[in-house]
């Protein structure tokens, strides 16, 4: 196979031979042709492609103004409640030694202050508290709660 560029008056070929047949790829003014041609008889069958459109211009669009951020933890009902169960998470996780998210998440926190839970029983139920941390944790949270109560 063999390959041969041209430029004539502006406009560039390219012309790609095979045994029995040429391509020819002419480019002028942003347009393209496409042309087949026969080794065999020197007959070429035109087949011609239109040039893409030109892209459009690139127009940045802005972003959208944020909206006011929503908090993804409701406020809990009973913000003293709350902060005395924060207390009570954070002395916990200063004395193992672990982050207070590892004791209970904020949002776990929020679900104990709409709740109320009076029992053990109640406590399973609140999203975030497995029986181990029920065992481990749950009496000393429901005596905050109860305390509250």
């Amino acid at each position: 196979m063999k390959m041969k560029l041209k430029e004539h008056n502006g406009a560039i070929t390219l012309i790609v031979s095979g045994t029995k047949q040429q391509l020819i790829i002419t480019e002028e003014d942003g347009c393209f042709a496409i042309e087949v041609a026969s080794m065999a008889h020197n007959i070429p069958a035109p087949v011609s492609t239109p040039a893409p459109a030109p892209a459009p211009a690139f127009t940045p669009v802005p972003a959208p103004a944020p909206e006011e951020e929503v908090p993804h933890v409701p406020p809990p009902t009973d913000e003293a409640l709350f902060k005395r169960l924060v207390l009570l998470r954070k002395s916990l996780s200063t004395a193992n030694e672990v982050p207070p998210y590892l004791i209970f998440h904020d949002k776990t926190l929020h679900e104990m202050v709409d709740k109320m839970p009076t029992d053990m029983q109640a406590m399973s139920h609140i999203s975030g508290v497995g029986m181990a941390k029920l065992e481990k944790y749950g009496p000393l949270f429901l005596d905050v709660i109860n305390g509250a109560a």
